[in-house]
Formats: structure tokens, C-alpha cells, sequence
């Protein structure tokens, strides 16, 4: 295990690195191009999947905390599926107003995560992993078919809502697309900082956490709006990406232990380095085509899950 100070410092270089080689490395050639004319057009890509990253590694740590689960993930508990499904119903039915304004789209996205929060507490809170990956698999199932029949019914904004059900929204990426849907990542990012105390005193029992001055119900409903915050401008930037923040919070425990105010930072940063890797290899790694991110990480993340699994239940 790292002291704080370190593994953070280990968070920001890793997360450097992978930014400095996602701008140095295209499907076709290596470089910044001439004038960095390459690495000008590669950054808003780069920097949509490091803050996408960052705020789905906090929302796991987020979800992890306040359900006292391990296996807590927006990408598997629904939430990403609702903030989708907000952006889909917005891309489908009211095009024009998806794009006449920047905050349209982070807006839909979040009511349709908040949504998904609120079904997820009431039917999948206070019990153990499994009856939280049922209630999270009714909610995905609900908002995948849910996007799926948008999809088909306004066959104009078909193709956009496929790829970002696929996370393939990376390629999309612009300045005019990123800016405010990346600053909403990062600022319910600093936000959850705040909670790191609270969800420490949760860790110890809900009646523990009164007698030791939290209220539960007040951090589980700010940490449900923070998360949903985060997956919303997430969603817009990346579109459905599963498993990253499972294993985000898993390997910044592993680097730094489980009190939250270094787990939350330390989450984001893990997050923010794994998927700017794995939408740098899925666009690198293949000379005939790109892979979208989301599928990079699923190939990853997939065992990961499995073992997360086994190992919570030994």
C-alpha cells in the first residue's frame, strides 16, 4: 500500500502519461503532426475521455461507499443506462433543442441518471450484492429497451443513439461538444470530495454513522445527485461505458486503503488513466478500424468483475 501523498502523485502521472501518448498516437501515424496540428485535433478526444473517466471512477467510489458493495458500478446499476436513455429521448424527439443549447443535452442526461438513481435505491438498497445487481439489472434492462424503441421509432437520430449505447462518442468529440459536459464532470468530482467523511462514517453502520454526527439519508441522496451529475455529462461525452467504475475504486483501494478521502480522488484519476488507455488502444491498435472504448474496457473489465464477485463472496 502507498501513503496518500504518493499514490496521488502516482494517479496525476499516470494520468499525464496516457493523455500525453493518447495526443501522440492516431489510428494511422505517430506524432503531433505538423504546427501539432494532429495533437490539436486528438485533445478534445483525449481530454473528453480523461474527465468522462474521472467522474465515472468517483461515481463508483461514490456507489461503492453508499450501498457498502463492492460490486457498485452506474455502468452496471442502471445509472449510465438512465443518463443514456435521458439523451436519447432529447436526440429523438426534440433534435433541434439537443443542439441549440450546450446544456441541453448534460440536462437530459442527468434527469434521466437521476431517474435510474431513485429506482435503484428503491429497489435494490439495504440489501446485499446480490439483490443490488438484480435491481441493477431490471433498471438496464428497462433503460436499454427503453433507448432501443427511440432508437427505432425516430430513425433520424438512430445511428447517434446506437453509438453512444456502443460508447462510441468519443470520435464526436469537439471543443464546442466537450467544454461544458467535461467541466459538469469535473466539478462533481471536487464535489463528491466532500462526502469522503460522511461515507467513511457510513462504512461503519448506519446507526454508528448518526451517533458519530452523519445523516444517511442526507449523504445517500447528495451522493445519488453527485453521481448522477457525473454520468450524465459522462454519457455525453463518451456514451455507455460499463466496468470502469468498478474497477477504478478497486485499484485506488488496493494503492492507498479504503478511507475515502484518498479513495474518491484516487478513484477519478485511476479512471481517468483506464479510459483514456483503452480509447487510445481501440483507436491505435487496429489498422483496418477503431474499437469504441467501451468495448476495450468491457474485454477488461469483464474478468475483473468476475473475480471482484468471487472474491466478495469467499
Amino acid at each position: 500500500m502507498i501513503r496518500g501523498p504518493a499514490a496521488l502523485a502516482l494517479g496525476f502521472a499516470l494520468v499525464a502519461l496516457t493523455t500525453f501518448i493518447a495526443v501522440s498516437v492516431g489510428s494511422t501515424s505517430m506524432g503531433w503532426g505538423e504546427g501539432g496540428a494532429l495533437a490539436l485535433l486528438r485533445a478534445p478526444r483525449a481530454a473528453a475521455a480523461a474527465c468522462a473517466g474521472l467522474a465515472l471512477g468517483v461515481g463508483g467510489a461514490l456507489q461503492q461507499g453508499v450501498f457498502r458493495n463492492p460490486l457498485a458500478d452506474p455502468g452496471l446499476t442502471g445509472v449510465f443506462g438512465g443518463a443514456l436513455l435521458g439523451a436519447a429521448l432529447l436526440l429523438g424527439f426534440a433534435p433541434e433543442a439537443a443542439w441549440s443549447e450546450a446544456w441541453r443535452l448534460p440536462a437530459a442526461g442527468f434527469v434521466g441518471a437521476t431517474l435510474a438513481s431513485a429506482a435503484l435505491a428503491t429497489f435494490g438498497g439495504g440489501g446485499g450484492s446480490a439483490r443490488l445487481l438484480l435491481a441493477g439489472l431490471g433498471v438496464n434492462a428497462f433503460t436499454a429497451a427503453a433507448t432501443l424503441i427511440v432508437a427505432s421509432v425516430r430513425p433520424g437520430a438512430r445511428e447517434t443513439i446506437a453509438n453512444g449505447a456502443y460508447g462510441d462518442w468519443l470520435g464526436t468529440a469537439t471543443p464546442e461538444t466537450v467544454w461544458l459536459p467535461a467541466l459538469a464532470c469535473v466539478a462533481a468530482s471536487l464535489a463528491a470530495l466532500r462526502l469522503a467523511g460522511g461515507l467513511d462514517r457510513l462504512s461503519l453502520g448506519d446507526d454508528v454513522a448518526v451517533t458519530l454526527g452523519c445523516n444517511p439519508r442526507g449523504l445517500r441522496i447528495s451522493s445519488a445527485l453527485l453521481t448522477s451529475v457525473a454520468a450524465g455529462a459522462a454519457t455525453c461525452l463518451v456514451g455507455q461505458v460499463a466496468f470502469l467504475g468498478l474497477i477504478a475504486p478497486h485499484l485506488a483501494r488496493a494503492l492507498a486503503g479504503p478511507s475515502h478521502r484518498m479513495l474518491i480522488p484516487l478513484s477519478g484519476l485511476m479512471g481517468a488513466a483506464l479510459l483514456t488507455a483503452a480509447d487510445t488502444i481501440g483507436r491505435s491498435a487496429f489498422t483496418s478500424g477503431t474499437l469504441p472504448a467501451a468495448a476495450v474496457m468491457a474485454a477488461l473489465g469483464a474478468p475483473a468483475f468476475v473475480w471482484i464477485a468471487r472474491k466478495s463472496h469467499d
